[in-house]
C-alpha cells in the first residue's frame, strides 16, 4: 500500500508495526506491570464497575487518597492492539493521580477477534459514558472526565474526543481533555498488515473508524507523544493527527520522548518527567 507517498509492502508494515519483536523482555515488563497492579489493588479501595454483559465490559475505579466529592477523573484506555492485555494490567498507573486527588479509572473493552473494530469502539464509546453518569457516585465531577490511552488505546481516546456524546444523552463536551500515547490514527495501513488476521477490518472499516478522517466532536486539549525509538509508522501517524486535528483548532500538545520504546512510553504517564507533568497540568487547568 501507499504510507505517505511511498509504495510500502506487507512485510515492511510488519515489521513496523510489530513492536514486541523489537522488545524482547517485553514478557518480563509485563509480569513487572502486574506485579506492581497488583500490589496497589491489594492496599487501594478499587471498585469494578460493568457497563455491559461482557466480562470484559467494565471498568476499575481507584479512588483518590483524600477525596473531596467533585475530583477530576481519569479514564485510562489500555493497548495490546485491540486483542489482548486488559484493564487490571495497567492498575499501576493511578498512583500517581490519586495521591493527587484524580479519581482514576481503567477501562476493558471486548477484543478482536471475538468484537471487530466498530464494536470494539461501541464498547469504549458506552464504558466513557457509564463512568461519566456514575462519575457522583465515586465522588467525581462529571464536568471534568478525561481519556488517556496508549497504542490501541490511543486510537480509542482520540476516538473518544471525536464521539458525538449528545447522541448518548451525554454533554457534547463530555472529554475536557485527552492524552494519546504511541496512538494509531489511520488504520488502513492496520488493515494492510498482520495485525487485521486477527482484527479483520475490511477498508472501509479502517476508514470509518481511523481518527484522522474524523472530525472532533469539539475543541479540546489533546497531548500526544511516543517513545523515541519507535518505529517511523508511529511518527507519521502522530504527525498525521496532529495536522489532520490542528486544522480544527484542537491545541495539540506534543511531547518528544528522546529515548524509550513502546512500553517505555506509557510508563512515563505514571513515572515523574514531562509526560506526567503535561497531564496534571492539563487537569488542573479544568
Amino acid at each position: 500500500m501507499i504510507v505517505d507517498g511511498i509504495e510500502r509492502s506487507r512485510e515492511w508494515l510488519d515489521a513496523e508495526y510489530n513492536v514486541r519483536a523489537g522488545i524482547p523482555d517485553h514478557e518480563e515488563i509485563f509480569a513487572r506491570w502486574v506485579a506492581e497492579s497488583e500490589q496497589l489493588r491489594s492496599a487501594a479501595d478499587v471498585r469494578s464497575v460493568g457497563y455491559g454483559d461482557h466480562p470484559k465490559q467494565a471498568f476499575d475505579v481507584y479512588p483518590p487518597a483524600a477525596p473531596t466529592g467533585a475530583d477530576p477523573l481519569l479514564v485510562f484506555v489500555h493497548g495490546g492492539y485491540w486483542q489482548s492485555l486488559d484493564k487490571e494490567m495497567f492498575g499501576f498507573l493511578a498512583a500517581p493521580y490519586t495521591a493527587r486527588g484524580i479519581c482514576f479509572a481503567s477501562l476493558d473493552y471486548r477484543l478482536a477477534p471475538e468484537a471487530g473494530m466498530d464494536e470494539i469502539v461501541a464498547d469504549v464509546r458506552a464504558g466513557i459514558a457509564e463512568i461519566t453518569r456514575r462519575a457522583p457516585q465515586f465522588g467525581a465531577d462529571p464536568g471534568r472526565i478525561f481519556v488517556a490511552g496508549h497504542s490501541a488505546g490511543g486510537h480509542l481516546a482520540a476516538t473518544a474526543m471525536a464521539t458525538r456524546w449528545e447522541d448518548l444523552g451525554l454533554p457534547a463536551d463530555l472529554v475536557t481533555g485527552a492524552c494519546a500515547i504511541s496512538g494509531l490514527y489511520d488504520l488502513e495501513p492496520i488493515q494492510a498488515c498482520y495485525l487485521n488476521e486477527k482484527l479483520g477490518m475490511t477498508r472501509e472499516t479502517a476508514r470509518r473508524n481511523s481518527p484522522v478522517r474524523q472530525r472532533p466532536a469539539h475543541v479540546a486539549p489533546l497531548i500526544l507523544t511516543f517513545g523515541g525509538a519507535e518505529s517511523s509508522e508511529f511518527a507519521r501517524q502522530q504527525a498525521e493527527l496532529v495536522r489532520a486535528w490542528s486544522a480544527h483548532e484542537v491545541p495539540c500538545q506534543v511531547v518528544d520522548q528522546a529515548d524509550g520504546h513502546h512500553f517505555d512510553a506509557v510508563e512515563r504517564l505514571a513515572t515523574d518527567g514531562p509526560l506526567r507533568e503535561v497531564v496534571l497540568a492539563m487537569i488542573r487547568g479544568a
